[in-house]
């Protein structure tokens, strides 16, 4: 009778631990796995105006000149690039980015 009530105590020993896991993952298992959705506050619109990008980041192969090519991300800059093209070689000097984006080169 002893073998039996040791050998029911070491299979109940060892099975708290595992229930005791599977009780504390549970929580972890029903996360929500995609992000939520949330909406911004009323009195705070989303900020929708397209962002000005600096001279350094339109001139992507970094040779200090914006070609019509890189220009094509800004479509304003695009309808505007003979105009801004002062000197009108194709590509634009970061003066002339500068003057095309109201005198600021950098934003």
């Amino acid at each position: 009778m002893r073998t039996q009530s040791v050998r029911t105590m070491s299979v109940r020993s060892r099975a708290l631990p595992l229930v005791l896991l599977a009780v504390l993952a549970t929580p972890a298992l029903a996360q929500r796995t995609e992000p939520p959705t949330t909406t911004p506050p009323p009195d705070k619109p989303m900020d929708t105006t397209p962002k000005m990008m600096s001279f350094r980041d339109m001139d992507v192969n970094a040779d200090g000149k914006v070609s019509k090519d890189e220009a094509a991300v800004d479509a304003r800059l695009t309808s505007q690039f003979a105009k801004a093209d002062r000197d009108g070689d194709g590509q634009l000097s970061e003066t002339e980015y500068a003057a095309s984006q109201g005198g600021a080169s950098q934003y």
